[in-house]
């Protein structure tokens, strides 16, 4: 009798393990089921080509972009790229131009409003200042761009080169962080700048 016992509790156990096992399997299965149903963040859900956009405030233009292609990316983090370069026009009250930003990518995040450009990038503004970094970030809620990689700036007078910049919108107002020297352009006369003092116009 006690064998008996012995045999069945052994044939319960074996049972259950085996229960066990496919439970575990269907989960396992289930699970890369799900994921094969997510969205694969590496693949645009959207791109369009050519695109125009123009943002109004008010019934006024402030800002107009054109891009070549623009792709939109869903997933934990939205974003847009655009991986063919982008064009930016910055309007003043009137209606004239305060700056432009061109750059050969761009990629900007719509929740945090923040949107950074890369390779090639050049600001202008309507003084004649032009910017040339390899990335320049721009912070839409402060109204902010800056950067912390090298920066020349051309104006009519000298040219300036240095490490970080901050500087508003309309790049009339800006510091570079670490000037590294500056040419003057009439005299071609050129001084070097070894302090962190920064430089502001």
């Amino acid at each position: 009798m006690k064998k008996a016992t012995s045999i069945i509790n052994a044939i319960l156990k074996s049972i259950t393990l085996l229960s066990l096992g496919v439970m575990l399997f269907s989960c396992e299965n289930d699970i890369n089921i799900i994921n094969s149903l997510k969205i694969d963040e590496s693949q645009a859900v959207e791109s369009t080509y050519d695109v125009e956009m123009t943002i109004t405030d008010s019934g006024r233009v402030v800002m107009s972009m054109t891009s070549p292609q623009v792709d939109k990316y869903m997933g934990n983090r939205e974003y847009t790229e655009m991986p063919k370069g982008i064009h930016i026009i910055f309007y003043d009250s009137v209606g004239g131009i305060r700056s432009t930003l061109d750059a050969d990518y761009a990629i900007n995040y719509p929740n945090s409003k923040i949107m950074e450009a890369k390779n090639n990038v050049v600001a202008v503004n309507n003084e004649g200042k032009t910017l040339y970094t390899e990335e320049l970030i721009w912070d839409q809620k402060k109204h902010k761009i800056y950067t912390e990689n090298e920066v020349k700036i051309v104006t009519q007078k000298e040219i300036l080169f240095g490490d970080g910049l901050t500087a508003d919108e309309n790049f009339s107002d800006w510091n570079i962080a670490k000037p590294r020297g500056d040419i003057q352009v009439d005299g071609l006369d050129q001084t070097t700048q070894n302090n962190d003092s920064g430089i502001k116009k």
